[in-house]
């Protein structure tokens, strides 16, 4: 550089001074750093793809109300994450997705059941409970309480072994799109995503206004065909259906009965696994009124779901889900005992990592990320014709 820069001076029809021959290589070393700079750090991140949902059919404000899901918290008012400090191997796992994913998650520590003293616990409540199932119940009423605390409009409530697809502001918009148009229904109809008007704008939230849960991540519910739903077809990031498990291995999914790569958007039904789910403020405060304060009766998953379809109260809350989820386990490489903290281990040894539903896992494609690579890997690719 020093030749080439001498060069170009002495070909200057008069002799600059000392000083300007500074300036001169300064500002020169001060684009060649920011070139540098700007490459290395296109590859610290993802850019994640803009929603697929680019409907002429999408008015401007509703479009507007839709950007938060653009933002580091998807456009809730925060992400926790539950994790026990011990669980260190969890916490830098979720660290490194939340940060190519472009995500600020706030941590909530995970709970020992056997520091829970007894006389805190609800009224309704057996006389021996599992310490691990006590635990993880107090964990996630310390990050609603959480919320009712601070005041938060709403909050996104995580699990620290989850994982995402690679396009999740994209699938998050078009479930926001659908579950905007549900909240607004009283009805059992079947929608069709592609036919819907997207003329309303939500005034409180991207995902609408009056829900009281957004059940984004489980290991399984069931579709009802009781309550209006909105059926997504052609969905890319759906695996076919042959790939589409639940908690039990055996169940063939209820996406059978609809045609391939469809995820449907419906009022969560049956759902098991607490794995990711949105509460707002109000849903929040139902929540630890009646889980915190009233009763303490079965797995916290199950008594969300209960609360969700009313059972034990008086009238239901309003709990939207989603099949596929946009939220699963993620499974690595190792002995299968590592995986959970509550469940008993089934022992045996992974040779595999994977992420059941998910197709383009963050997690999985970690390396490709990091190198700024686009050619990520599908862990369940179509079948070829």
């Amino acid at each position: 550089m020093a030749r080439s820069v001498a060069s170009v001076m002495n070909s200057l029809p008069f002799q600059p001074n000392r000083i300007t021959i500074l300036a001169f290589v300064s500002f020169v070393g001060f684009l060649f750093l920011l070139t540098v700079w700007h490459s290395s750090s296109s590859n610290h991140g993802v850019i994640f793809q803009q929603s697929s949902s680019s409907h002429s059919g999408i008015s401007s404000s509703r479009q507007k109300s839709l950007q938060p899901i653009q933002n580091a918290t998807l456009g809730f008012e925060r992400i926790l994450a539950i994790n026990l400090p011990e669980r260190t191997d969890h916490r830098d796992g979720l660290i490194l997705s939340a940060a190519v994913s472009n995500l600020r998650i706030e941590r909530v520590d995970g709970v020992r059941g056997s520091t829970i003293l007894d006389k805190v616990l609800p009224p309704q409540h057996p006389e021996h409970i599992d310490p691990a199932r006590l635990g993880s119940w107090r964990a996630h009423i310390n990050a609603i309480s959480r919320v009712v605390e601070n005041n938060w409009t709403s909050a996104l409530i995580l699990e620290d072994d989850v994982d995402w697809d690679i396009r999740l502001r994209s699938l998050l918009t078009d479930f926001a799109l659908a579950s905007d148009t549900l909240l607004s229904r009283h009805d059992s109809a079947a929608l069709k995503f592609r036919e819907l008007p997207f003329s309303h704008t939500p005034l409180t939230s991207p995902y609408g206004d009056g829900w009281d849960v957004l059940w984004l991540g489980h290991c399984g519910m069931e579709i009802s065909d009781s309550s209006s739903r909105v059926i997504h077809e052609n969905d890319e990031s759906v695996p076919e259906v042959r790939f589409l498990h639940s908690w039990d291995k055996d169940e063939v999914s209820p996406l059978v009965d609809y045609p391939p790569h469809t995820r449907v958007v419906g009022e969560q039904h049956e759902g098991v696994c607490s794995l990711a789910y949105a509460v707002s403020q109000a849903g929040a405060r139902g929540l630890l009124n009646s889980l915190g304060l009233k009763r303490m009766d079965n797995a916290f998953d199950l008594m969300l779901r209960e609360w969700c379809e009313g059972i034990h109260e008086e009238h239901s809350n309003r709990c939207i889900g989603v099949l596929p989820q946009l939220f699963d386990h993620y499974r690595p490489k190792g002995p299968s005992e590592v995986d959970s903290d509550i469940s008993a281990p089934n022992g045996g040894y992974r040779n595999q990592p994977f992420t059941q539903n998910i197709r383009w896992s963050v997690r999985l494609n970690m390396d490709k990320l990091l190198r700024g690579e686009t050619d990520y890997t599908d862990q369940w690719p179509d079948s070829k014709v």
